[in-house]
Protein backbone atom coordinates (compact mmCIF):
# COMPACT_ATOMS: atom_id res chain seq x y z
CA UNK A 1 0.00 0.00 0.00
CA UNK A 2 1.24 3.47 -1.19
CA UNK A 3 2.88 5.45 2.17
CA UNK A 4 -0.11 8.68 2.57
CA UNK A 5 1.28 11.67 2.55
CA UNK A 6 0.55 14.67 4.33
CA UNK A 7 0.01 17.51 2.32
CA UNK A 8 -0.64 21.28 3.62
CA UNK A 9 -2.66 24.16 2.25
CA UNK A 10 -1.02 27.24 0.76
CA UNK A 11 0.26 29.17 3.73
CA UNK A 12 -0.49 26.31 6.35
CA UNK A 13 2.01 25.95 8.98
CA UNK A 14 4.49 23.24 8.27
CA UNK A 15 7.38 24.48 10.63
CA UNK A 16 6.98 24.84 14.64
CA UNK A 17 9.93 26.66 16.31
CA UNK A 18 10.38 26.49 19.90
CA UNK A 19 12.33 28.32 22.77
CA UNK A 20 13.62 25.62 24.96
CA UNK A 21 14.27 27.52 28.44
CA UNK A 22 10.76 27.93 30.20
CA UNK A 23 8.51 26.45 28.02
CA UNK A 24 10.50 22.52 26.48
CA UNK A 25 12.64 22.67 30.11
CA UNK A 26 11.19 23.79 33.45
CA UNK A 27 13.58 27.15 35.68
CA UNK A 28 14.28 25.79 38.49
CA UNK A 29 16.22 28.48 39.46
CA UNK A 30 15.11 29.12 43.29
CA UNK A 31 15.05 25.16 44.01
CA UNK A 32 18.24 25.10 42.49
CA UNK A 33 19.52 27.93 44.98
CA UNK A 34 17.69 26.15 47.97
CA UNK A 35 19.72 23.30 47.12
CA UNK A 36 23.37 25.01 47.15
CA UNK A 37 21.97 25.91 50.18
CA UNK A 38 20.81 29.49 49.89
CA UNK A 39 17.25 31.06 51.25
CA UNK A 40 16.34 34.15 52.06
CA UNK A 41 18.04 37.04 51.52
CA UNK A 42 21.57 35.32 50.54
CA UNK A 43 19.74 33.56 47.71
CA UNK A 44 18.49 37.14 46.55
CA UNK A 45 21.89 38.27 46.26
CA UNK A 46 23.06 35.28 44.52
CA UNK A 47 20.53 35.70 42.01
CA UNK A 48 21.27 39.21 41.19
CA UNK A 49 24.82 39.14 40.82
CA UNK A 50 24.66 36.27 38.43
CA UNK A 51 21.67 34.45 36.69
CA UNK A 52 19.68 38.29 36.70
CA UNK A 53 22.64 40.25 35.99
CA UNK A 54 23.49 42.00 32.70
CA UNK A 55 26.51 39.39 32.45
CA UNK A 56 24.56 36.01 32.73
CA UNK A 57 24.07 36.68 28.62
CA UNK A 58 27.63 36.21 28.17
CA UNK A 59 27.32 32.53 29.00
CA UNK A 60 24.43 32.75 26.03
CA UNK A 61 27.03 34.30 23.95
CA UNK A 62 29.74 32.50 24.78
CA UNK A 63 31.68 35.34 23.50
CA UNK A 64 34.15 35.36 26.89
CA UNK A 65 35.69 32.48 29.12
CA UNK A 66 33.20 31.15 31.66
CA UNK A 67 36.02 32.10 34.27
CA UNK A 68 35.89 35.79 32.64
CA UNK A 69 32.07 35.43 33.35
CA UNK A 70 32.40 34.25 36.89
CA UNK A 71 34.89 36.86 37.65
CA UNK A 72 32.18 39.15 36.31
CA UNK A 73 29.83 37.77 38.62
CA UNK A 74 32.54 38.23 41.83
CA UNK A 75 32.71 41.61 41.05
CA UNK A 76 28.89 42.36 41.12
CA UNK A 77 29.30 41.46 44.97
CA UNK A 78 32.27 40.59 45.93
CA UNK A 79 31.67 40.00 49.52
CA UNK A 80 29.65 36.53 48.58
CA UNK A 81 32.56 35.33 46.23
CA UNK A 82 32.89 31.80 48.32
CA UNK A 83 28.52 31.25 47.56
CA UNK A 84 29.09 32.74 44.12
CA UNK A 85 32.31 30.33 42.97
CA UNK A 86 30.00 27.24 44.95
CA UNK A 87 27.03 27.82 42.47
CA UNK A 88 28.61 28.37 39.31
CA UNK A 89 31.29 24.85 40.05
CA UNK A 90 28.31 23.10 38.77
CA UNK A 91 24.62 24.03 37.65
CA UNK A 92 23.05 20.73 37.48
CA UNK A 93 19.52 21.67 38.20
CA UNK A 94 18.83 25.57 37.19
CA UNK A 95 16.66 23.77 34.47
CA UNK A 96 14.59 20.59 34.69
CA UNK A 97 13.63 18.34 32.36
CA UNK A 98 9.76 18.41 31.67
CA UNK A 99 8.22 14.82 30.48
CA UNK A 100 5.49 16.74 28.66
CA UNK A 101 8.07 18.23 26.01
CA UNK A 102 8.28 14.70 24.30
CA UNK A 103 4.75 13.67 23.21
CA UNK A 104 3.99 17.39 22.42
CA UNK A 105 7.21 17.12 19.90
CA UNK A 106 5.99 14.05 18.50
CA UNK A 107 2.17 15.35 18.02
CA UNK A 108 3.10 17.91 15.89
CA UNK A 109 5.97 15.71 13.92
CA UNK A 110 2.75 13.45 13.49
CA UNK A 111 1.05 15.72 11.70
CA UNK A 112 3.97 16.35 9.13
CA UNK A 113 5.41 19.36 10.11
CA UNK A 114 8.81 19.99 11.27
CA UNK A 115 10.18 20.97 14.88
CA UNK A 116 13.29 23.31 14.92
CA UNK A 117 14.69 25.26 18.14
CA UNK A 118 15.42 28.95 18.62
CA UNK A 119 17.28 29.48 22.00
CA UNK A 120 19.51 31.18 24.16
CA UNK A 121 21.49 28.63 25.76
CA UNK A 122 25.43 28.36 26.91
CA UNK A 123 27.32 25.27 26.63
CA UNK A 124 27.35 25.54 30.41
CA UNK A 125 24.08 24.84 31.09
CA UNK A 126 23.97 22.10 28.28
CA UNK A 127 27.32 20.04 29.51
CA UNK A 128 25.89 20.16 33.11
CA UNK A 129 21.94 19.56 32.90
CA UNK A 130 22.23 17.68 29.44
CA UNK A 131 19.30 15.17 31.05
CA UNK A 132 16.42 18.34 30.24
CA UNK A 133 17.51 18.13 26.81
CA UNK A 134 16.66 14.66 26.20
CA UNK A 135 14.25 15.61 23.48
CA UNK A 136 16.70 17.12 21.08
CA UNK A 137 17.24 13.64 19.50
CA UNK A 138 13.70 13.66 17.92
CA UNK A 139 13.47 17.61 16.87
CA UNK A 140 14.61 18.46 13.25
CA UNK A 141 17.50 20.71 14.04
CA UNK A 142 17.83 24.77 15.59
CA UNK A 143 20.05 26.59 16.84
CA UNK A 144 21.70 27.81 20.43
CA UNK A 145 23.04 31.00 21.27
CA UNK A 146 25.73 29.90 22.11
CA UNK A 147 26.96 28.06 19.20
CA UNK A 148 26.63 31.21 16.82
CA UNK A 149 27.27 34.12 19.21
CA UNK A 150 23.43 35.79 18.64
CA UNK A 151 21.18 35.93 21.44
CA UNK A 152 17.27 36.75 20.99
CA UNK A 153 16.00 39.45 20.83
CA UNK A 154 18.68 39.89 17.77
CA UNK A 155 16.68 39.59 14.52
CA UNK A 156 19.72 38.67 13.03
CA UNK A 157 19.17 35.29 14.83
CA UNK A 158 16.27 34.40 13.54
CA UNK A 159 17.29 35.45 10.59
CA UNK A 160 19.93 32.64 10.69
CA UNK A 161 17.46 30.05 11.56
CA UNK A 162 15.47 31.25 8.41
CA UNK A 163 18.66 30.84 6.41
CA UNK A 164 19.83 27.43 7.38
CA UNK A 165 16.66 25.78 7.34
CA UNK A 166 15.15 27.36 4.02
CA UNK A 167 12.30 28.53 6.28
CA UNK A 168 8.68 30.34 4.91
CA UNK A 169 8.19 32.75 7.78
CA UNK A 170 4.34 32.63 6.66
CA UNK A 171 4.18 29.04 6.96
CA UNK A 172 6.60 28.85 10.02
CA UNK A 173 5.36 29.63 14.00
CA UNK A 174 7.11 30.68 17.07
CA UNK A 175 6.85 29.35 20.61
CA UNK A 176 8.74 31.60 23.57
CA UNK A 177 7.55 32.35 26.75
CA UNK A 178 9.29 36.39 26.61
CA UNK A 179 7.10 38.83 24.46
CA UNK A 180 10.13 40.95 23.74
CA UNK A 181 11.52 37.60 21.79
CA UNK A 182 8.28 37.18 20.14
CA UNK A 183 8.55 40.77 18.27
CA UNK A 184 11.23 40.32 16.10
CA UNK A 185 9.90 36.82 14.98
CA UNK A 186 6.92 38.62 13.72
CA UNK A 187 8.59 41.40 11.78
CA UNK A 188 10.17 38.63 9.89
CA UNK A 189 6.40 37.29 9.11
CA UNK A 190 6.51 34.37 11.80
CA UNK A 191 3.63 33.98 13.56
CA UNK A 192 4.05 33.59 17.10
CA UNK A 193 2.51 32.48 20.79
CA UNK A 194 3.48 33.30 24.18
CA UNK A 195 3.76 30.32 25.82
CA UNK A 196 2.26 30.56 29.81
CA UNK A 197 1.11 26.93 29.96
CA UNK A 198 1.75 23.77 28.11
CA UNK A 199 -2.20 23.60 27.81
CA UNK A 200 -2.58 27.18 26.45
CA UNK A 201 0.01 27.33 23.82
CA UNK A 202 -1.07 23.68 22.36
CA UNK A 203 -4.37 25.10 22.43
CA UNK A 204 -3.64 28.16 20.48
CA UNK A 205 -1.16 25.99 18.41
CA UNK A 206 -4.38 23.91 17.95
CA UNK A 207 -5.79 26.73 16.52
CA UNK A 208 -2.94 27.92 14.20
CA UNK A 209 -2.47 24.38 12.75
CA UNK A 210 -6.25 23.49 11.96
Amino acid sequence: MEEKKTVHKENEIDTVIFDIGGVLVELGRFRFLERKGFTGELAQRVMYATMRSDDWVQLDLNNISEEDILQRFIENDPSIEKEIRHMFADVHGIVEPKQTSLPWIRRIKASGRRVLFLSNYSHKIMRECADSLYFLPEMDGGLFSCDVHMVKPDQAFYQLLIDKYDLNPAKSVFIDDLEANLEPARALGIRTILFRSQDQAEQDLARLLG
